[in-house]
């Protein structure tokens, strides 16, 4: 008995200790329990998986031909001259905004720099359409709601079954074109809706360059390397391209094909699997088939575009010489641009086409 009173402090401590590595123990192995439950996070799967660049399509591609299932109503305008194919988003305001603001501004047909067009013996004749191209919100949002309500409004958008994503985007351009290969058109333009075109001045691109068929051109890239890093958003496997480099191509903001070019682009998937750089998979359907690239020296793109316009910093015969604006402009870079061209465009200004220089007449 006195032997446990002596070592009963003793006891106490050892059993306090105790409880406390059984307590630690227990706190390690719930935590190791829970880490090997939830697995690596995204950023580690990103790092850690291994992608196959030669013998896998990476980033892969659902590609199907896809007819809209809301397009606009037409009616008896079908002798088209061009076709303008606006690819805008389906998620957010902010490309409704976008949307809205071409409306506003060079999608409308009742400019002043349009109402001179009409009176002009060589354009009047040459009818334009143009459309947005839009794709699936999904679930989360009421975005495609909204969308379709907006097509009902206006009457001037393609809404696609087609995820609307980077990725899709070739996709949509498809769906474009195929939608546009119903109508007896000879060319098409396809742009992004962060852009501004002068639609009358490229109708007085193709007057002045005789109608040129076949025919595609734009902005034109140099050759490029073909980037191959994993994650990068221009990457892509081997197994969609092999070569080092890509050829030249109109850069995507905007780029032209005339309407005999359809069936080429169309079979051009049977050659080579569609992939996301929808600029570059257009160029390369044009090159296999021989189809030469002609540079349009009037499109300007810049990623400063916005801020020249808005800071006030481009000059009256730069823009009265330029046809397209871009990109990344926002909708308030794009009516500005308009209230300038406007306010130039109806006094009696000439302009020389070739050499990029106005003149004021009188």
């Amino acid at each position: 008995m006195n032997l446990l009173k002596r070592n009963r402090k003793k006891l106490t401590v050892l059993v306090f200790l105790g409880f406390l590595v059984y307590s630690l123990s227990f706190l390690v192995s719930k935590v190791q329990r829970r880490t090997a439950w939830t697995g690596p996070t995204k950023k580690e799967v990103s790092e850690n998986s291994t992608i196959d660049m030669v013998n896998d399509y990476y980033p892969f591609v659902d590609f199907k031909l896809t007819t809209p299932r809301i397009s606009p109503t037409v009616g008896a305008m079908k002798n088209i001259f061009m076709i303008v194919l606006v690819m805008s988003g389906a998620k957010g305001n902010k490309f409704r905004e976008r949307r809205e603001a071409i409306r506003q501004t060079w999608g409308n047909q009742s400019t002043c720099e349009q109402r001179k067009a009409s009176q002009d013996e060589r354009l009047k004749h040459l009818r334009w359409l143009l459309v947005f191209v839009v794709g699936k919100a999904g679930t989360g949002t009421n975005d495609d709601e909204l969308n379709i309500a907006e097509a009902r409004q206006h009457n001037d958008m393609l809404i696609g079954n087609i995820t609307d994503n980077y990725i899709n985007l070739i996709l949509k351009v498809y769906m474009g074109l195929l939608w546009a290969s119903k109508f007896d058109v000879k060319y098409t333009f396809k742009a992004d809706d962060d852009v501004y075109v002068r639609i009358p001045r490229l109708l007085e691109y193709f007057v002045n360059a005789k109608f040129p068929r076949p025919f595609y051109g734009g902005l034109i890239y140099p050759r490029s390397e073909v980037h191959r890093k994993i994650g990068v958003k221009w990457t892509i496997s081997y197994k969609y391209y092999s070569e080092t480099y890509f050829p030249e191509f109109s850069r995507g903001p905007f780029y032209i094909l005339s309407s005999d070019l359809f069936d080429k682009l169309f079979n051009y998937v049977y050659v080579r699997k569609p992939f996301h750089l929808e600029d570059v998979y257009v160029a390369l359907a044009m090159h296999d088939s021989n189809i030469s690239t002609t540079n349009i020296d009037s499109f300007q793109l810049s990623s400063e575009m916005a801020s020249y316009v808005l800071e006030g910093n481009i000059q009256n015969c730069e823009m009265l010489s330029w046809i397209g604006f871009g990109h990344y402009m926002d909708p308030k870079a794009i009516k500005k641009l308009y209230l300038l061209l406007q306010s130039h465009v109806c006094k009696e200004i000439t302009l020389d086409v070739d050499y990029h220089r106005c003149n004021k007449t009188g």
